[in-house]
Formats: C-alpha cells, structure tokens, sequence
C-alpha cells in the first residue's frame, strides 16, 4: 500500500482542473441529437440514473482505506485519475505490462447523430462510422503501463493507441495489435511486438451492433484452439462479415468467435443474458455472467441459452424449442453483472485456487463463489464477499488474473454506473486499478514470452499460472513451427493430466492437428483431451471414416458426462450420414436423460439434420427400441412431430405421417400428438394430408381430456354440437368440460357464444366453468358480448374474486367492451372505481382511446403520471420521513404483503411478477425511494410490459416469459399466460410504463412508510 502516496499529488493537481473541464468533455446535448424528436425525448428524462446518490469521490488514497478483506490477502491501488479514466478492460501482453481500455467516449459515438431512440434506449444514428483512422477522433484511448524495476508499481505509462471512438477491447497476436472499436473488429500491425502499431488497422469484422454502447461487441479473448473469442450485449443487432463469412445475423446475447487465419466468423452460443466478458478456465470452458442474479452459463458450442424475449425476439433458430439454463446459484440471489474469473493463477493462498471472483459493481463488492459438478455442468455456491467497501463510488467492470498471479481490477469509479438514463451524466475524469494477491507478494522478473525459444514455451505449459501457458499457445499460434511437433507429441502421449491437453492445445494452433493426432487424443486417458479431440477434429465440419466410427463408438461408451456433452454439440457440426449415427449412440444412453444440458444438445443436433436429412432420421426412428429411451420421450419425440409440422410443406407433413406410423404405443402417439398441437397453433388444422389424418385415427381417444378433440379441431360440426351439449351438461366430468371451452375459444368457433353467454351469466354452474367461458370469450369479437358482460357483472360476476378479475380482464380486452364496463362506474354508479385495481387501469389507458383516456383521468386521477417536480418533492418527502424515525418490521410486512406482494417477491414470499427484490441492493435507501415513487425510471430487464394488438382487435398486456418458433408467450399481470401466434399479431409494443404505481405510498401514514421500508430493508429472513 505504501505506494499509493504517489497518486496524492497526482490528485491534488488533477482535482483542481477536473470540475473545469468535466462538462467540456461529457457528450453536450447539441452536438449529439439529429432531430428535435430525439432532443425532446431526451430533455424529458431526469438527470439521475439508477444507483446514483448523493456521495462525493473519495480521493484514492483514502478511498484504498475503506476497503475490508481477508487477513491473507493483500490489496494495492495500482493506477488511479488522471492515469486512468472510465477504465472498462484490462488486458496483460507477453512482456507483463497491463493494457487499459479507456472508455471515455462512452456513451455516444463521436460525429454521429442520435435519429431515434427507443424505450431501451437504443438509438439509430445518422451513419454508421468509418474505422479508424478514417472515421471522426474519439476520446477513447488504450494505454499500456510497465513496471520498469520489478518493484510492483507501474510507473511508466505509453498512450498505445488514441482517438479511438466506442472501443470496449484488445489483446495481441499473430503480429497485430486487435481491438474491438465496434461496428469493427480491426488490427494493427505490430510486427516487432512493442505494443506501438506500424501503420493503419486493417478492419477483418464489420457490422457489429452500436445501438447501445453498454451492449456492444467486447472482451476479446485467444481461445485454446487458435479462435478469437469475445461477446455481445442484450441490445444490439448485429450482421457481421469477414472476408470469407457473410452476413451472419444475429440479435445480442451471444459468445462469437473469429479465426484470423481462417477469416471464419460464426456465433459460438447464443443467448445468456447481457453478456459484457468472456472468461475461459484452463479446461477451455468458456463462461460469461448474466447481468441478473445468477452467475451466467457455461456455454456449450451451438447451444442456446434465454434472452431477454421481449428485446431481442426470437432464437436465430425458429425450431431451437427450449433453452438452457444459467449455472444454478446457492446463495444471497443478488443482481450480479456479468465479469468474474475462476482463479487458476497459482499464487494466492490455496484454498482459493479454482473459485470464483465475481465482482458486482451494482453493490460495490468481490463475491468468493466454489464450483460444483452439476452432470456436465457446474453449480456454483457463495462463500463469503472476499472485498467490500461503503464506498458507492467502486464500480469494479472487469477483473483479470495477471502474470504474477494477483487478482486485478478495473474500477469504473463513478456514482453512476447504469445506462437507463439517455443524459450524459457519467464522470469523465474518475478510475482506477486495483491489485488483490497474497500477502508475500510474487515478484515476477522482467521477460518477454515472444523472445522464448520453442523450448522455454513447452515448460511454460507445465507453469502453475494459467496465464502463463495462455501466452504460450499464443506464441504457438504465431510460430506455426513444426520443430515443436515431436515433443509436444511425447507429451501428449505419456502425459496424463492438464500437461496432455495443454500440448494437444499447442499441435493444433502450430497446425498439426491430423487425424493421427486425433486417434491418439479421442483414446487418451484423460477426459478433457478426449472431449478436446472431438471438437477439434469436428470444428470444420467434416470428419474421415475412421474418425466418424471413433466418435459413433464413443457416443454409445463414453462415461465422462462433458465428453458427451461436446460430441452431442460436435454432430450438429457433421453431416447427417456422420452425425445420426453419433445422434443415435447419444439417445440410446438411459444416464443422460436428468442431465440440465444434454437432452436439449441431442435435440439440438437431431433438428439441424432434418432438412437435409429426413429420410435417414425417420429411418432411424424404426428401431422400436429407440422409442422406449428416456430421452427420445423426454425431449424428442414432441419436438421433432413440432418441428415437422412447423416448417410444414409435403416433406415435412409426410415425416409427421411417418412418425404416427411407427408410433409403438399409446403413450408415444399422446406424446407426437402434444407436439402437433404445438406446432399448429394459429393454423388450421382441417388443412392436415388425408394420410396424416388416418395415421393419428387409431389414436384419438388419447387426444386431450376430450375424446372430442380432434374431431372439433378437424371442423367436424356433429362434434362441435357434441361438444357444446356436454360443457352444459353439469353431469358430465369438469375436465372435459373444461378442455371443450378452452378449444372453441381458441378456435374462434362462432356457435359457442351464445353458450359461453349462458354459462357465464348462470349461477347455477360451476365457478371454474364459469370462469373458463369468459376467458373463452376473450377470443371472439362484437359488441354484443361487451353489452352482454356489463349488464352481468355488477349482481353475477363482480362478488366472486375469480369471476371479477376475468371480466375486468376481458372488458381491458378491446374498446368497446372497455367503454361498457366504464359506464358501469361513471353513468350508472353501480360499480366504484376502488373496485378496479391500477393495473387493470393501465390497460385502459393502454387501449389508446381518447375517450376512454379522458373517463380514466376523471375516475382516477392517481393514475395520471405525476410530474418530475412532483417526484423529486415526494422523494425529498420520503427520505425526510424515514430519517425522523424507525419502523417496525412486522407491521412492513404485512404492508408489504398489502401493496408489493401481489407482484413481488421478497424472502422468498409474494409473487414474481416483478422482480425478486432478494437480491438488490436493500440498504441503499436513495436507490429504494427512487425506485419506489418513480418506478417508470428503471424498469427492469425482463419485466418490460408488452402491448400486443391482435389482427382481430384484441389487445393484450403482459411480459414476454417466451419466444420460440411462431408464437409468443405473454404473460399477464394476473399470472396467466396466453400463446399468440406471430401471424395473428397487428402491432407489438414495449411499454414504458411499469405496472407499479407511482403513488404507492400516497395512501400511508409516515410511520406506515417508516415500516414498510423497515421490512424491505431488513437484512434476511427471519
């Protein structure tokens, strides 16, 4: 610590002239916007993001002292303001010295012009930038700093590259400098390896999304087999080309990866969150967090993983038909962002070695988290906050293990860190650098890993540091020399452990990876060169005969769960005549079957091979023995019937036959029949072939609770009438009654109105029944139903808590009906506004009518949106009642219960709706009155409310819970959800406006504030 004296008069200085030019250097308002729309958009948000407060900056000597951490740990302040502004990435070179990416033209690009902006704050621009150096000079800079004697201190600092414009990485390589300055991936050439470019970039990728520069392209990474990997953002779009890879499509939320010798571009996994770095363990695992409470995936080559649906829409892939989930997380479920590393640096005390480092900026700490097998998976457990600090400006971004084996981090240093407020408001001269290690500090002598002989880089392998043999593959990588092949050989021969595999890595980036290589590796004792063996020998997408029945014959033996994980995601990569019979080996095992990643990775493989391939795998669905597998029936069976009858066409409708042909029992004709209807949804199902049709005959009377329903679905008007006498008839069984209603809803079957109307205004049915007729009713259109429903709900719908809240539901519906029910409370009085609760008033005004619009503002005025005066007042107001005096908790709860729990989840109590507040950050008591009486400002990702407005008027709210093939689900605020099909949908529209009302609190006496927040800030469950 003793060195950080030398930044004391660094600060003095630069403290004195930094309040003078920090508005000179923030983005001005006039000098971004393209329009008066997009200015006036933007003037009327208040200049306050999430998780600012009111707190000053703590110089950094001072702000070090603040700090709490373990006793065998070691914390220094390694670089601080005026070195280092908005550091975003860090980054080590072969000599050790520690790069910084510099953000500071963050958050708009230099010299274009905001034209749109949308409620996720993604903007369109006027252009899109040239690369540098063509395009306009940025603020953004890269800087590499060294440590000229070995004293731990990085005194010496040189300005690599300037003018950068949105540049969020680098790292180094094949003789380039390579830098992410999205829309760009581009190189400068650096021969002699002195981290000082020769000349101008050469631009190798281009179209990456830039609509939000928080989600951008970043965190390049080599992987171990010679690709570049990095990420992208929940927010951005993007349509990426290389020199040899074209328009590769694809809409945030992804791992890519890049081949600089190759010029292949290709998404490696999609989905995961907003993901903002890539780490890569020494197995090659690659992760990335998730921005959310978890820790993110482990990401599998080819697989999916969720997305924000509402966002970012559907899967590149229509028929994908599932996700795989996070790592799951046992611990304190707080909202993490996405950067975290599993230490394998070798010089920190034991007991961390292969833990996790997460840091969370949102909260201002460092979690220690321990890695669990979960099948071939991990879960991850927490142990303890490693690094903590009352300091709210410490917002660590990156984190990164370096050559002498500490933890380092980036510290954004900012009040402000999140990006829901358009306004330019971030502090442009504030970061920092931070070291974590050992209390007897590694000192590392001077080197230069490029200077290495081929020898000296083979023992680098055995180097207990990981990044240590990350270097030396790298060197590998840029040799290519074939001395190294022999010895690296032997190694991978005789060798058992991580030193095989490293050597595997190191032939394959010199480039001697061949099919003999690849006998040696698929038979090696150890499993990560087996599974290493099978994806390099599958990454080209083709394979030899003897190398495919190696692979075939290791799908059926292999017992090492990661192993088959990857040949089920390396057969997606093979032809259909290399990959059904690996596809197969894989569905025949019965121990795969409750793994969280491999099902959905055979399917995954199956579904890519349809197309090209339907004869093979229908002829592999006539082993009867294939049918009885537990994965088939699990997670096949349905999705493949899905998948043919969603693609539709003669081809895929004759696979469907073929499969109801060859059903072997009852239970498997049920299980093609769930995947029809789901494929079918929003088709007609009376256009099915002649032979289709007589395939599922022998089969109907398992279809749905109803034996009717196929026949009703087919159009057949004998059992439609059937179908209608039985859901009146109160002595034949609920459940068929039920599915009936439910089916002529769906299938808009006009007859059954006036038999809805009926059961509905009966009280002599059941209310389930009941209940079910007026969400039926939702479905059809005409005045007459709205008439109908508002002459019964004050006496017949409005007692009952089930019945009330459908109707209210069906009358937010459409116009019409809405204008009926509104006479009820404004004409005739016989219904009192209190009876409506807000969210169903939102939907109201969500319809768009003026006249409906102007009734909402006379019966509830506390639902008009209350001025930013009026916020700032009520927020001053609230803060003042809750320093005057505590609460008690008990009280909060049941206030709590009252006003929150209906859409949200505290302790694991209340509903989910909204967010889970478990995990945020509850003692920050600025960010919760701000969040509570504005909670429009910060509406979380996940839980954007969705307008959609049906071809046939209907109009639904809710939150998109799915997106997959050509449907949405939506879920309302009543818990339920609907499936829409895309072809039925007028008009999608995100919703700016939360569900939760900005007066929540008016109702509540100050010491009844006092208590709810008491509850919500208390530290756990009891």
């Amino acid at each position: 610590m003793k060195h950080t004296v030398l930044y004391s008069c660094f600060f003095i200085v630069f403290f004195l002239v930094s309040c003078a030019d920090k508005k000179k250097e923030s983005n001005d308002l006039e000098d971004i916007v393209g329009n008066d729309d997009v200015a006036k958009y933007m003037k009327s948000f208040e200049v306050r993001g999430a998780l600012t407060d009111n707190s000053k900056l703590t110089p950094p000597e001072e702000a070090e002292k603040r700090f709490r951490y373990p006793t065998d740990l070691e914390l220094d302040l390694v670089l601080a303001e005026p070195r280092v502004r908005q550091p975003v990435e860090l980054n080590f070179d072969h000599r050790g010295r520690l790069w910084v990416v510099q953000y500071s033209q963050y958050p708009y690009p230099k010299g274009l012009k905001v034209m749109g902006m949308d409620n996720h704050l993604r903007i369109k621009y006027d252009k899109t930038p040239k690369p540098p150096p063509y395009g306009v000079s940025g603020a953004d800079k890269i800087t590499f700093f060294e440590d000229t004697n070995g004293d731990g201190i990085f005194d010496k600092s040189t300005d690599a590259i300037t003018g950068l414009n949105i540049a969020t990485s680098v790292t180094f390589g094949r003789g380039k400098i390579w830098v992410l300055n999205p829309p760009y991936l581009i190189a400068y050439p650096d021969k002699q390896g002195d981290g000082i470019p020769d000349g101008s970039p050469e631009v190798h990728l281009d179209g990456f999304g830039l609509e939000d520069t928080h989600a951008v392209a970043n965190s390049l990474r080599w992987g171990p087999d010679g690709w570049l990997y990095g990420a992208t953002g929940s927010t951005v779009t993007s349509n990426v080309s290389s020199a040899v890879s074209k328009n590769v499509q694809f809409k945030g939320q992804s791992i890519w990866r890049y081949h600089p010798e190759t010029k292949t571009f290709e998404v490696f996994a999609e989905g995961g969150g907003n993901t903002f770095h890539v780490e890569i363990d020494e197995k090659g695992r690659i992760y990335s967090g998730d921005n959310g409470s978890s820790r993110g995936p482990y990401y599998k080559q080819g697989a999916y993983y969720g997305k924000n649906w509402g966002k970012h829409g559907a899967l590149t892939n229509p028929y994908a038909f599932g996700v795989l989930g996070n790592m799951k997380l046992e611990g304190d479920q707080k909202r993490f962002t996405h950067a975290w590393i599993k230490y394998e640096g070798g010089a920190l005390p034991s007991k961390y070695s292969g833990h996790m480092f997460a840091i969370n900026p949102l909260q201002n700490f460092l979690q220690l988290s321990k890695f669990e097998n979960n099948g071939s998976t991990f879960k991850v457990t927490d142990e303890s906050r490693i690094l903590e600090t009352d300091d709210k400006w410490f917002r660590p971004v990156d984190i990164k293990a370096g050559p002498d084996g500490a933890v380092y981090m980036a510290d954004w240093y900012d009040s402000r860190l999140s990006h829901v407020d358009p306004n330019d408001t971030w502090d442009k001269n504030t970061g920092r650098v931070y070291r974590f290690r050992s209390t007897e500090r590694t000192v590392v002598p001077k080197f230069d890993i490029s200077t290495y002989t081929n020898g000296q880089l083979i023992e680098l392998l055995s180097h207990k540091n990981k990044w240590f043999r990350q270097q030396a593959l790298r060197q590998f990588g840029d040799r290519k020399d074939k001395s190294v092949l022999s010895p690296l050989r032997d190694i991978l021969v005789n060798e058992k452990g991580q030193l095989a595999l490293e050597a595997l890595w190191a032939i394959h980036v010199s480039g001697f990876f061949d099919g003999g290589i690849a006998q040696i590796g698929l038979t090696h004792i150890d499993p990560f060169v087996r599974m290493w063996s099978v994806r390099l020998s599958c990454d080209l997408g083709r394979v030899s005969s003897k190398i495919s029945s190696k692979i075939t014959e290791m799908a059926r033996t292999e017992t090492n769960l990661e192993v088959r994980s990857q040949i089920a995601c390396s057969a997606k990569r093979l032809p259909g005549s290399d990959a059904i019979p690996i596809i197969k080996g894989l569905m025949m095992n019965e121990d795969d079957a409750e793994d969280p990643d491999i099902p959905l990775l055979i399917w995954w493989a199956l579904e890519s091979k349809v197309e090209k391939n339907r004869d093979l795998i229908l002829d592999l669905f006539k082993n009867s023995l294939l049918w009885k597998k537990p994965i088939v029936k699990e997670n096949i069976l349905e999705r493949l019937m899905q998948r043919f009858v969603l693609a539709d066409g003669s081809e895929n409708l004759y696979g469907a036959t073929r499969l109801f042909q060859m059903a072997s029992s009852n239970e498997h004709a049920k299980l093609l029949w769930n995947g029809l209807q789901e494929g079918m949804l929003g088709k007609d199902m009376s256009d099915l072939p002649i032979d289709l049709v007589a395939a599922m005959n022998p089969y109907l009377s398992e279809f749905g609770s109803g034996r009717l329903s196929f026949s009703v679905r087919q159009g057949d008007t004998n059992a439609i009438e059937k179908s209608l006498a039985i859901i009146e008839n109160q002595k034949e069984g609920l459940d068929d009654r039920l599915t009936y209603i439910k089916l002529l809803g769906e299938l808009k079957i006009s007859k059954s109105i006036p038999v809805l109307l009926k059961i509905v205004e009966g009280n002599q049915f059941r209310i389930s029944v009941r209940t079910t007729a007026l969400k039926a009713l939702l479905n059809f259109e005409g005045d007459k139903i709205g008439v109908r429903m508002a002459k019964a709900y004050p006496d017949q719908l409005s007692a009952d808590l089930d019945l009330r809240n459908a109707a209210q539901e069906l009358f937010a519906s459409r116009v019409s009906w809405a204008k009926e029910f509104l006479k009820l409370i404004q004409v005739t009085k016989q219904v009192g506004p209190d009876d409506v609760p807000v969210q169903t008033v939102r939907q109201f005004q969500m319809l768009g009518d003026s006249g409906i619009l102007e009734t909402v503002k006379t019966l509830w005025s506390n639902a008009q949106p209350v001025s930013s005066t009026g916020k700032e007042e009520r927020m001053a107001k609230v803060a003042s009642i809750l320093s005057s005096g505590t609460g008690n908790q008990q009280l909060g709860k049941k206030l709590f219960q009252n006003h929150c729990g209906a859409c949200h989840r505290l302790f694991d109590e209340g509903s989910s709706l909204g967010p889970d507040l478990t995990g945020y950050d509850r003692n920050n008591t600025d960010y919760l009155v701000f969040s509570i009486v504005d909670p429009n400002a910060d509406i979380r990702e996940g839980y954007v409310n969705y307008q959609i407005i049906k071809k046939d008027g209907r109009t639904l709210v809710g939150t998109i819970t799915d997106r997959s093939g050509e449907t949405i689900t939506l879920r309302s605020y009543s818990g339920e959800e609907s499936i829409v099909p895309t072809n039925q949908i007028e008009r999608m529209q995100a919703q700016t406006t939360s569900l939760m009302p900005e007066r929540i609190l008016s109702s509540m006496s100050d010491q009844q504030i006092r208590d709810l927040f008491s509850y919500i800030m208390k530290a756990a469950k009891e």
